[in-house]
């Protein structure tokens, strides 16, 4: 399976949607294909969020292609089964 790269966008790194994850780093993560490498990272790294009446949900910014790029990424080794690798080393379970 490849290894997918999922980073910040830098200009959208203010983005709202920051606020329901704990890791705002690049992270690679093997996977099928780029939505579930998407996924596998908002499922290791979601933060609840509250929400008030009359104020939009926010969602996961790994899932967003706005806020986060995700690419395949020949150059690194897979991370461990059932974990990512964020950009400072540090193994999440996914």
């Amino acid at each position: 399976m490849p290894v997918y790269r999922l980073a910040p966008i830098d200009i959208r790194v203010n983005d709202e949607k920051w606020a329901a994850s704990n890791l705002k780093e690049a992270v690679w993560v093997e996977a099928a294909d780029e939505l579930a490498a998407r996924h596998s990272v908002e499922a290791a790294t979601l933060k609840m969020v509250d929400f008030r009446p009359g104020q939009k949900l926010i969602f996961s910014p790994w899932l967003d292609d706005v806020v986060t790029s995700c690419q395949v990424d020949v150059d690194v080794s897979a991370p461990p089964a059932g974990q990512l690798i964020t950009g400072s080393g540090k193994a999440i379970k996914i």
